[in-house]
């Protein structure tokens, strides 16, 4: 058996999380590779009795590792077989102590000014894995060639199309998904949702933007579409609605499914009239929109960075007005970036209001299209190139 090592933390309640779960359980499958694990999974993802039973044989491995290193701190410990490292801001690597065989980091970024270090750092690399083509294209426009783009996948076991509860068949309900900050747009959601609800009254906004790193949530004031900031409750769950309220859109127009389980969203997306994404930068192809469009929900995209390899208008409504993106303190280099206009979501919204039918047929193409990304089709492209 040839072995993988993952250095990021196994978690179903974060982005990377979902990734390491699906990567995991997939190499499972396999009959010619063995995960290892170089961090312990979050007790979220042993929560599914099926996880927990595929991935406990794993944790004594994974704690044996875990007491090397603390027998050793400072110390470099060299693995015989390839290691995934997840790579953040300027490229730093998850676990630098960790040194495989093969060194593959796999990036997601938005931020597109690149310093030196951050380049010559990824050049170390054996293999860089880039989360979109336009992520790839911005590495290698840096003379980063060892890379290429593997985006993620979805899971259609329970990303798929179903029959809805019926709880709400008055409402039209839109959903809008990520982690609340300026990058994601949900200023330009509200927005455009508060003049949908004058038209629509039963417009219900569904939203999943709960976000652990809140120095990210300061920007969302920038464009002027909103004012000030969720509060934090005693629990430090986002007061979303409140928020919401402040800027116009009663609570019962709200509908916040706050921190929610990878698990749990295929049955809530499939609740959706429409899902909405109009966001200006994403380093990834957006997980969250893959999954609706997986669920056969008509799906509304800015066309610009990773979305662009999910568009087409038989499968989904593309924001083609992208206009130009001011650089922010988080995010420096904002080339490639989009602004979508409030007044294109409000038309893209219309057709799917009154064209409930070709909305349909939209979303029913999206669902085909993503069965090409379920994770096991991805996975099995990430292992021929780490090989």
């Amino acid at each position: 058996m040839k072995l993988l090592g993952i250095t990021w933390q196994l978690n179903p309640m974060l982005g990377w999380g979902v990734y390491g779960v699906n990567l995991t359980l997939q190499l499972l499958k396999n009959p010619h590779w063995n995960p290892v694990l170089l961090q312990p999974p979050a007790t979220a993802a042993l929560k599914d009795p099926r996880h927990r039973f595929c991935l406990t044989p794993l944790l004594s491995q994974q704690q044996q590792l875990q007491q090397l290193m603390s027998q050793n701190p400072g110390k470099q410990i060299a693995l015989n077989f390839p290691v995934l490292y997840a790579l953040g801001n300027n490229f730093h690597p998850s676990m630098p102590q960790i040194i495989g065989n093969k060194k593959v980091g796999v990036v997601f970024f938005e931020n597109t000014q690149l310093t030196p270090e951050a380049i010559t750092r990824a050049k170390s690399y054996d293999l860089v894995v880039a989360g979109s083509q336009w992520n790839a294209q911005c590495l290698q426009a840096k003379g980063i060639n060892n890379s290429l783009a593997i985006p993620q996948g979805i899971d259609p076991t329970i990303f798929h199309p179903a029959t809805k509860s019926g709880l709400f068949t008055q409402r039209f309900v839109i959903f809008s998904g990520g982690k609340l900050e300026y990058r994601k747009g949900q200023d330009i959601v509200i927005a455009a949702f508060k003049e949908f609800r004058q038209r629509h009254s039963e417009a219900l906004l569904m939203v999943a933007w709960h976000n652990f790193w809140h120095q990210f949530i300061a920007e969302i004031e920038q464009s002027g579409y909103v004012k000030g900031q969720p509060k934090l409750d005693a629990n430090k769950r986002l007061q979303i609605v409140p928020w919401l309220a402040e800027n116009g859109i009663p609570p019962t127009s709200v509908l916040d499914i706050g921190l929610t389980s990878n698990q749990m969203m295929g049955q809530i997306l499939r609740e959706a009239d429409v899902a909405l994404f109009p966001n200006r930068a994403e380093g990834g192809t957006n997980l969250v929109a893959m999954e609706a469009m997986a669920c056969g929900i008509p799906t509304i995209l800015s066309a610009n960075t990773g979305h662009l390899d999910l568009i087409d208008e038989s499968h989904c409504y593309p924001l083609q007005h992208q206009g130009k993106v001011k650089p922010t303190p988080q995010f420096t280099g904002v080339e490639g970036w989009g602004e979508s206009t409030v007044e294109e979501v409000l038309e893209k919204l219309e057709l799917v209001y009154y064209q409930r039918e070709e909305a349909t047929i939209k979303g029913d193409s999206a669902a085909i299209f993503m069965q090409n990304w379920t994770w096991e089709h991805q996975v099995q492209k990430l292992l021929g190139v780490v090989e």
